[in-house]
């Protein structure tokens, strides 16, 4: 399985798919940014179907709003 790392910033979900490199006698971690569904069902859906395991970071809101309504 593949580690993508989702956190929520300014009104959108970013996700960064994460790559294991070899360097001498050890490892380190290449981030790179890829385009996810933008709720958190979809996200993990998106996360089972291509065999992601997710990594959430920082503050992830309970419930988004999809639109703003004004008033």
């Amino acid at each position: 399985m593949k580690c993508l790392i989702v956190y929520y910033f300014n009104g959108h979900w970013i996700g960064e798919e994460v790559s294991w490199k070899r360097s001498g006698s050890g490892t380190y971690r290449e981030t790179s940014r890829i385009e996810i569904p933008q709720s958190k069902a979809e996200i993990e859906a998106f996360a089972a179907e291509n065999r992601f395991v997710i990594e959430w970071r920082g503050n992830i809101p309970s419930e988004v709003p999809t639109a703003v309504t004004g008033t």
